[in-house]
């Protein structure tokens, strides 16, 4: 099922059959672009997004390419991949009793790690939602602390009751989708726990990084032909597929344009509209749209100024190009320290920007062989695995159907409760052990004191009247 057909070649195209639902996708692409570039933090946007992706997935369950499978009694399926952020489609793996892998383009959620027994904490594990991480003090503990109540509260509360809902009216579906999240019997999460900060994960937790990194293709002949002669060198600089330059305001934009027009290098400004700046600098080069990663991938590219979304730093840190962050929504914020603090690179705050301050910064990551060199050393701890993160996609989907699944590999966590997990039934128990040891001991304590007590006054009257006599 693709919103995107024939986006993409594949070795055995003949085999490779796509549901076709772009035309019920299509309706809800502004909607779509308008939540992506809403910078609202935290607890409306993700409220938004949820809802947003029932909507959508209903669309392309009705459809007809998918209506059309399923409601065909002959087909059946070896295994079914799922996207692992939109529990409704859960229920396609339950409907055919196939093996599931749940795969997620992001770092990873809370209730994704939850579900296969994977140790979560609002301070030691970040998820996509988390906005401080490592040596946090104590407010940013709080905020911390809250927002991930609040993230497991509207997934457990609200978000996943909706899709429950959602799947009873598709499919008749009785059993509840929490239950489903739990017997996936892999996790595949698109990232680098280098890159996404190191946690404790279960074999059912499978690292496959660099998914969409295809290095190799040639920039077009013009772009080439720039960039080459771009002898003094090349900062390129995006806010990513949905959050674009603009939406800045037009005291940013001119703010950067300016800062820019200091620079000694060739700037690729990926921007469609620059009606709003005055007076636009001659080395900047502004388009719709970039190649991306063959930017990346030409040697005089200095430096990529990044909003920070997951899919830039990683084709950053593959390319060995530092970066300047700019995040636009507060989370990103997380993901690219975790770049900076290996000093392959520096972070600004875009709504407190100076001019003076921006070229200094630029002119530092693009000159300064500090960086190039951490962002290699980076890409090199990153990326020195057996197998690279496709071919471990690959093997590790052949292993499900060898297998006929892999319960096997369930983590004995998944399912328990937080009383359980942290053993309070035991505590519990050795507590009341305790307090009724104390509790007979203190009885029979004050029981013999009293009795001695008594023998002793008893004595002690006897001796007074034997003096009188």
């Amino acid at each position: 099922m693709t919103p995107y057909p024939g986006q993409f070649t594949y070795p055995d195209a003949e085999r490779i059959v796509e549901l076709n639902v772009g035309q019920e996708s299509s309706v809800y692409w502004e909607e779509y672009k308008a939540l992506m570039t809403n910078t609202d933090d935290y607890y409306s946007r993700m409220r938004a997004i949820n809802e947003f992706s029932i909507k959508l997935a209903v669309a392309q369950l009705k459809s007809k390419p998918m209506t059309a499978v399923l409601g065909n009694p002959n087909v059946k399926f070896d295994l079914v991949i799922t996207e692992a952020d939109v529990p409704l489609l859960y229920a396609v793996a339950d409907k055919y009793e196939a093996p599931h892998i749940a795969i997620t383009a992001s770092s990873g959620k809370i209730h994704q790690y939850e579900s296969k027994g994977s140790p979560i904490h609002p301070l030691l594990y970040p998820d996509i939602n988390s906005v401080n991480f490592r040596n946090l003090s104590s407010w940013q503990k709080i905020v911390e602390f809250n927002r991930h109540f609040q993230t497991r509260q509207e997934y457990y509360n609200t978000y996943l009751p909706l899709c429950d809902v959602a799947a009873k009216k598709i499919f008749g579906f009785r059993r509840s989708l929490l239950d489903v999240e739990r017997d996936i019997d892999l996790l595949f999460v698109a990232s680098n726990p280098v890159l996404i900060g190191n946690r404790p994960s279960p074999p059912a937790v499978v690292y496959v990084d660099r998914m969409h990194i295809k290095p190799g293709y040639p920039l077009p002949e013009d772009l080439k032909a720039l960039l080459d002669s771009a002898s003094k060198g090349v900062v390129y600089f995006s806010l990513g597929a949905f959050q674009e330059s603009e939406h800045l305001s037009p005291q940013l934009l001119q703010t950067l344009a300016d800062a820019f027009r200091e620079l000694p290098y060739l700037v690729l400004w990926k921007i469609e509209n620059t009606t709003m700046i005055n007076d636009l600098p001659d080395n900047i080069i502004s388009s719709q749209w970039f190649p991306q990663q063959e930017i990346l991938a030409h040697p005089n590219v200095r430096a990529f100024i990044t909003n920070g979304g997951w899919r830039s730093l990683e084709e950053a840190v593959f390319y060995e190009v530092p970066i300047i962050g700019l995040p636009i929504v507060k989370s990103q914020k997380v993901f690219i320290q975790e770049i900076t603090r290996h000093n392959a690179g520096e972070l600004l705050d875009l709504y407190y920007l100076e001019k003076q301050n921006l070229v200094e910064v630029i002119s530092a990551v693009a000159s300064n062989d500090k960086y190039k060199e951490a962002m290699s050393k980076l890409k090199s701890a990153a990326n020195d695995h057996i197998i690279s993160g496709p071919e471990k996609a690959v093997w590790w989907t052949e292993y499900v159907l060898r297998n006929g699944g892999a319960k096997h590999l369930r983590s004995p966590a998944v399912g328990e409760s937080y009383f359980k997990h942290l053993v309070i039934d035991i505590v519990g128990v050795l507590s009341a052990v305790c307090i009724l040891f104390l509790s007979l001991s203190y009885f029979i304590l004050r029981t013999v004191v009293r009795r001695l007590r008594g023998r002793f006054w008893q004595k002690y009257e006897d001796s007074s009247k034997f003096k009188a006599l």
